[in-house]
C-alpha cells in the first residue's frame, strides 16, 4: 500500500531541507519529504535566488553586528529569530541601499519588526484559544444531549466556566492583536514619512547656483523676478524716506526714528 503523502503548508524544517537540496532530482526530494513533486516544485520556485540570498545575508550580518541585536535576540523564541532576520532584511531592501539606511532608520525598523512579532504572538494565541473554545462547546453539547440524570453536572459546570474564561481571553487577544497592528501601521507610516522628508530635503539641497541661473534664463521668469526686485527696491526707498522724516514723540522730543548715513548726507 502506497504511503499517504503529507498535505498542508510547508514547515520551516521542510523549507530548510528544500533550500539545502534544491539541486537534487525532483522525484528524490519529493520522496525525502513525503510530498508531491508539484508541491516541491512550487516551493523551489518560491525560494530566493542566490543573488537575493547574498544580499539578504549582508543585511543579516549588519543586524548581527548592531548594538541592539544581543538584547533583541534574548526576547525572541524559536522561529522568531529567523522571522526577525528575514523581515529585517526585507524592510531594509525596501527602503534603500546600505548607504541610505541611517541609525534612526535601523531603530525604527527594529521596532517595526518587533511589533509585527508581538502581533503574531497574539494572533497565534488567539487561534489556540479558538480551538479550545470549539472543543469546550462540543463537550458541553455532547454532555447536554444526555439524559439529565446521566449528565455529569460537576464537569459541565467546569467546562462552562472554562468556556467563559476562554471567550474573555479571545476578546482580549483580538484587541491586543488589533492594537499591535495599528501601532505597526503607524510605525510604518512614520518610517516612510521621515525618509520621504529627508530625501526631499536632500534633493532640494542639490539645487545649486547654476540651476538657478538656468531658471533665470527663461524670459518670463526674468520678468517676474525683475518686477519683484523693483517692488522690493521701491518699498525699501519708501520706508527709508519715512524713517528719515522728523517725528515728534509723546515726550515732546523731535527726532528721526532711524539714523542712516544716507539720511545724514541728505540733510546736509
Amino acid at each position: 500500500m502506497a504511503k499517504k503523502l503529507k498535505r498542508g503548508a510547508a514547515s520551516g524544517r521542510e523549507m530548510e531541507q528544500i533550500a539545502a537540496n534544491r539541486d537534487m532530482p525532483l522525484a528524490e526530494l519529493a520522496a525525502l519529504l513525503n510530498r508531491s513533486e508539484n508541491f516541491v516544485r512550487k516551493q523551489i520556485a518560491a525560494l530566493p535566488t542566490v543573488e537575493k540570498q547574498i544580499e539578504q545575508g549582508d543585511w543579516v550580518a549588519r543586524l548581527h553586528s548592531s548594538s541592539f541585536w544581543p538584547e533583541v535576540r534574548k526576547g525572541l523564541i524559536g522561529s522568531e529569530v529567523g522571522y526577525f532576520e528575514q523581515a529585517w532584511a526585507s524592510y531594509n531592501e525596501q527602503f534603500g541601499s546600505a548607504t541610505d539606511i541611517l541609525a534612526t532608520d535601523e531603530l525604527m525598523i527594529k521596532d517595526l519588526v518587533l511589533l509585527d512579532i508581538c502581533g503574531q504572538r497574539a494572533f497565534t494565541e488567539r487561534a489556540t484559544v479558538l480551538r479550545r473554545i470549539a472543543e469546550l462547546e462540543r463537550m458541553i453539547d455532547d454532555e447536554q444531549e444526555k439524559d439529565i440524570d446521566s449528565r455529569d453536572m460537576q464537569e459541565l459546570a467546569l467546562w462552562k466556566t472554562q468556556l467563559s474564561a476562554a471567550l474573555t481571553s479571545k476578546n482580549a487577544l483580538s484587541k491586543e492583536h488589533q492594537d499591535y497592528q495599528q501601532r505597526k501601521d503607524a510605525k510604518l507610516r512614520d518610517l516612510k514619512g521621515s525618509r520621504d522628508q529627508r530625501f526631499k530635503q536632500i534633493e532640494e539641497s542639490r539645487r545649486n547656483i547654476f540651476e538657478l541661473i538656468k531658471e533665470l534664463d527663461k524670459h518670463k521668469r526674468r520678468e517676474q523676478e525683475g518686477r519683484l526686485a523693483d517692488k522690493v527696491r521701491i518699498a525699501a526707498a519708501n520706508v527709508a524716506d519715512d524713517w528719515n522724516e522728523l517725528t515728534e514723540y509723546e515726550d515732546g522730543t523731535v527726532d528721526k526714528p532711524f539714523l542712516s548715513p544716507e539720511g545724514e548726507l541728505k540733510d546736509e
